[in-house]
């Protein structure tokens, strides 16, 4: 998991956030500096990589953007937020299984 295999995987996979991609690692960047710290560096490579995890698999991208419009729906009885919450939790937590977390 390097910022290039990243990028190269964002890239290919969704071009559309590349540039959203390059800001992002330019502010961690700028944080890890000012706070003597990598975790900014650190925490970016982990959100792209589940980024690229998930979104490699279109069935994957596509239920885990469902839950997070149900979740979102100001109408949905709490029930509905639960299992919406539920999916979104447990893509995530596959997807960051694949990464090594």
């Amino acid at each position: 998991m390097t910022r290039d295999s990243v990028r190269e995987a964002v890239r290919r996979i969704s071009l559309s956030h590349l540039a959203e991609f390059d800001r992002e690692c330019a502010d961690a960047f700028d944080r890890a500096v000012q706070t003597q710290s990598v975790n900014p560096l650190r925490f970016f490579l982990i959100k792209w990589a589940t980024f690229v995890a998930v979104e490699r698999w279109p069935a994957r991208a596509a239920a885990l953007h469902d839950a997070e419009r149900r979740a979102g729906d100001p109408g949905a009885t709490e029930e509905q937020f639960r299992a919406a919450m539920d999916t979104t939790s447990r893509i995530l937590a596959e997807a960051q299984q694949e990464i090594g977390l």
